[in-house]
């Protein structure tokens, strides 16, 4: 075969070309520390790198937002938890304090005072909020848990309840008139069956409607009182049937005949439907509980309407691959209406003892100051012992109030703690799968480093090499293709 200068001078050409790709690579490589430039070099580092960083991309996710985000979610809400449970407290040692005989005047006074403040605080605790997210409103993130201000809407509220929930309630009945000037009937005690709603001061005139399970009517509403005081006058005259269901607007109760209350404790549960028109600042929104309408600025031109259904609402973040975090407390779980309702009626009960207490010195004093032997005198005298009767009656209800209290208020506690607790669990969950996310994220790295970086020593001695070659075949090409046509003339 003829070998020509051109063949010999393309072929080297060839092979210089090679070379200069060769170091021209290695150059990249040495300038990069990267073993490729593009995906087409080496297809199978580049597959192997966009792999590895979505890897990390998702690890770095997980460990610089979510992560970080549901730490701080769980730390403010265990943080609210603990404070409520502390108040919680302090109110069962106020119950244990109220329980007890030789009370004076002043010590019920600050019972009241405290017991009232703690009451405010326990639902302000559950206003806490972490970047403008309220922690236990659900999903409802943007809507406080409680009216911050007086509010005018009206709710029509479907309440649920089991037969657990049925209570009895002691009274003092054939109270005494301060303004009497003679005796009437003795004071006693009586207790009634009732339906307790999460409300007190539901609308006058607009009557419950009670429902089993399966939304048929269980009950009948066949009496009803705007105030307390009202029902009290009318049982004192005709008593209560077996079968009455009373309601009673301005207590938000529901007061239930012997049978009545028989045939809900016989039920599988039941629901309550009724209407609520104005809040005071610091009431639960119904909304956050219960199955409801509401309508906002009723009877105006901006007047608005709002359905909102009882839902399971548990906030989850994705903490790592296919694994999902709890991170939010629901308020219906602890921050229950329960808990202001029965402070409510202790502070009740409490001034209606120191009523009580204050009517029969009045009528000590009357007593004392009338002639003795006079009709007056032992007109005063007679309905001093009757209000000393009705002052040890309301007494006696306040104590068992107290001790009554003291059993529910320590169960608040230890719901909160097991809330906390709960909390607690999951931020140590958090915490292994956070250590475990940086051990993976650094693993990562190392395999992102191997498969894409290269070893600067090892192409530093390979471009000196490669380098070496190239000078050595440009020296020998030189040399090959001297000789020219004119050489031979």
């Amino acid at each position: 075969m003829r070998v020509t200068n051109l063949m010999m001078s393309n072929n080297a050409l060839y092979n210089l070309q090679k070379q200069e790709q060769r170091l021209n690579r290695l150059d990249q490589q040495y300038t990069t520390q990267k073993k490729i430039s593009a995906p087409s070099e080496d297809p199978v580092i580049a597959t192997r790198a966009l792999k590895l960083n979505t890897t990390y991309s998702e690890v770095t996710q997980y460990l610089e937002k979510n992560i970080p985000d549901a730490e701080a979610w769980m730390s403010m809400t265990q943080s609210a938890l603990d404070n409520t449970s502390s108040i919680l407290t302090s109110i069962y040692e106020k119950c244990v304090q109220g329980n007890t005989d030789g009370l004076s005047d002043d010590d019920r006074n600050a019972i009241v005072t405290s017991l009232s403040e703690y009451r405010d605080q326990i639902y302000q605790e559950g206003t806490s909020s972490y970047s403008g997210r309220f922690l236990f409103t659900g999903f409802k993130t943007d809507t406080n848990l409680i009216f911050a201000q007086p509010s005018t809407d009206e709710y029509t509220i479907t309440e649920n309840f089991t037969p657990e929930d049925l209570s009895t309630v002691s009274t003092v009945i054939n109270k005494i008139d301060e303004s009497a000037t003679t005796p009437g009937k003795i004071p006693k005690t009586v207790e009634f069956h009732r339906v307790r709603l999460a409300y007190d001061t539901t609308d006058q005139g607009v009557v419950p409607t009670v429902k089993d399970t399966s939304g048929n009517t269980l009950l009948s509403v066949n009496r009803q009182y705007d105030t307390y005081e009202d029902f009290i006058t009318a049982y004192e005259t005709g008593g209560l049937q077996a079968g009455d269901v009373v309601y009673i607007a301005d207590k938000g109760e529901l007061i239930l005949g012997d049978d009545a209350n028989q045939t809900l404790k016989g039920s599988d549960g039941f629901s309550v439907t009724y209407q609520k028109t104005g809040f005071d600042a610091n009431d639960l929104r119904p909304e956050h509980y219960f199955t409801c309408t509401r309508i906002k600025d009723k009877g105006l031109d901006t007047e608005k309407t709002y359905q909102y259904e009882e839902t399971n609402q548990e906030i989850k973040y994705l903490v790592n691959y296919n694994q999902q975090m709890t991170v939010n407390v629901q308020a219906k779980d602890c921050y229950t209406h329960d808990m202001g309702r029965d402070v409510d009626e202790m502070v009740d009960i409490v001034n209606d003892a120191i009523d009580a207490q204050n009517k029969m010195n009045s009528f000590k004093e009357k007593m004392q100051a009338a002639t003795e032997g006079t009709a007056a005198y032992d007109n005063y005298k007679e309905l001093y012992e009757n209000a000393k009767i009705e002052y040890e009656l309301k007494t006696k209800v306040m104590q068992e109030s107290f001790a009554k209290n003291e059993v529910r208020f320590q169960n608040y506690g230890t719901t909160f703690s097991n809330q906390s607790t709960d909390v607690g669990s999951r931020e140590q969950r958090v915490a292994l799968i956070k250590t475990r996310l940086e051990n993976q994220q650094a693993d990562v790295e190392e395999l992102q480093s191997e498969n894409i970086d290269v070893d600067l020593s090892e192409i530093i001695v390979r471009y000196i090499s490669a380098y070496d070659v190239y000078q050595a075949a440009l020296s020998a090409t030189s040399k090959s293709i001297t000789q020219t046509l004119l050489d031979y003339l």
